[in-house]
């Protein structure tokens, strides 16, 4: 399996075997789901100008706090279990129930997992933000929005393991984000934080819960059902890893903005996580350009094809260069009006947003590496490696954010996300690599 790292080296001689180039309309076709999710990115970028112009710089900086963190808790609140389904969808055989009985209760588990980190939340927003002044009624936000979370990355993932890309963008992106936009313009100038955070959650709700209404899975069957014990612990077992990568993820994220959330003024928050947003789209985009390739290699993988694994995933970052490289860089060039666009004074941003950027171009020559780990199936590495990411960026947020702020937030979390995907990388090859020594041997 060749090493994507050197992927500059090996390009002439890759691009010059036809057997190893993609089609062109192939391009095409992987940047349709990268478009439909663009399209969806507009509506979600609308509404985050007419958040950020009525509520103003401060106010809007506590909003991006909490649709940041509940969006955090949501993706760990999975437990692993959506990626789980993405691993294993492609290769159970879908006749006679069998795959929404391994649905159905594994969506349950989840909820019951989003129920008590949701608590978490509430306990924060309660103990922690004393200075806030909520109503009783802001409590049952993070319920809404994180369940809704779970629901809508479970359901995503299902019909991408189902060869439905563009089904699950639509489900995921284009409905959440037309609910967004929705609910944000009939508020009108009424709009107030809780007002907005309350239409995030609600959005969320109805993109993840909503996608039950959909023929791929009306068709299956009861879309929940209680998990037994055997399942449960089954669950338990083997999205642990996954879960323990997920929330060492998320802390990663959480712990720093906590940190400057705590010793700098809201300005700085609504500024870097403006330009997070753009970066986490650049990221939901490229994945939209390799979700197309999820199910082959998923069974490349589970037969252990390294040679056919690596001619997947060098496509799989042909195609997100080729998709969203000139984007990348475009953004980089033009930070400063990008960021004026959601009003006066986010132009102070642009160098948080430029950084960012060359973050993302660094992580689409690196690849899909979680998806790549995921599918030759050591999720315990991608736990410890998720444990490093953490500790790194845990320990140079404490020591770096309070004295030099934002600037220091946006470095951190580049060189943790990139840390981490190059171990997954190097791991994820050299496993390959083992596994088909191996398999020579036997034969």
């Amino acid at each position: 399996m060749n090493c994507p790292l050197n992927f500059w080296q090996r390009s002439w001689r890759y691009l010059a075997d036809k057997r190893g180039v993609p089609e062109l309309s192939s391009f095409v076709g992987s940047a349709f789901p990268a478009g439909l999710r663009l399209a969806g990115a507009f509506l979600q970028l609308l509404s985050t100008i007419l958040i950020t112009r009525t509520l103003g710089v401060e106010d809007s900086g506590m909003y991006f706090f909490w649709i940041a963190v509940m969006l955090e808790i949501g993706q760990v609140a999975t437990f692993g279990l959506d990626r789980l389904a993405l691993q294993q969808v492609p290769r159970i055989d879908q006749t006679e129930g069998r795959l929404i009985r391994f649905l159905a209760p594994l969506r349950a588990s989840a909820l019951a997992l989003a129920l008590v980190l949701s608590s978490a939340l509430c306990a924060y927003a309660l103990f922690v933000q004393v200075d806030a002044d909520r109503s009783p009624f802001w409590y049952l936000i993070p319920f809404i929005c994180v369940s809704g979370v779970v629901m809508s990355m479970i359901n995503s993932e299902t019909l991408a393991g189902l060869g439905r890309p563009v089904l699950a963008i639509v489900c995921r992106h284009t409905v959440l984000n037309l609910v967004l936009i929705i609910s944000i313009l009939s508020f009108g100038d009424r709009l107030t934080t809780d007002l907005a955070l309350t239409a995030y959650a609600v959005a969320f709700f109805v993109s993840g819960f909503g996608a039950f209404l959909i023929p791929v899975f009306r068709g299956m069957g009861r879309p929940l059902s209680l998990p037994d014990a055997f399942q449960f612990r089954e669950h338990l077992k083997q999205g642990s890893p996954l879960f323990i990568g997920s929330l060492f993820a998320s802390l990663s994220f959480i712990v720093p903005l906590a940190v400057l959330e705590r010793s700098h003024a809201s300005e700085q928050i609504a500024l870097v996580t403006t330009g997070f947003r753009l970066f986490v789209l650049i990221d939901v985009l490229v994945k939209a350009v390799h979700s197309l390739v999820m199910p082959e290699m998923s069974r490349a993988a589970h037969v252990v094809d390294g040679s056919l694994l690596g001619r997947i995933y060098r496509t799989a970052i042909l195609k997100g260069l080729m998709v969203l490289g000139i984007p990348v860089l475009v953004l980089l060039t033009f930070a400063e009006p990008v960021m004026e666009i959601f009003g006066e004074g986010f132009g102070e941003g642009a160098i948080f947003l430029r950084v960012f950027m060359g973050f993302a171009f660094v992580s689409l020559l690196l690849g899909p590496t979680h998806q790549l780990l995921l599918m030759v199936g050591h999720t315990r590495r991608m736990a410890f490696y998720s444990f490093l990411h953490f500790l790194f960026t845990g320990t140079l947020s404490v020591l770096l954010v309070p004295p030099f702020g934002a600037v220091a937030f946006v470095y951190v979390i580049g060189f943790g996300i990139i840390m981490e995907k190059i171990l997954l990388l190097k791991f994820s090859i050299s496993s390959m690599r083992s596994r088909d020594v191996k398999g020579e041997g036997e034969q």
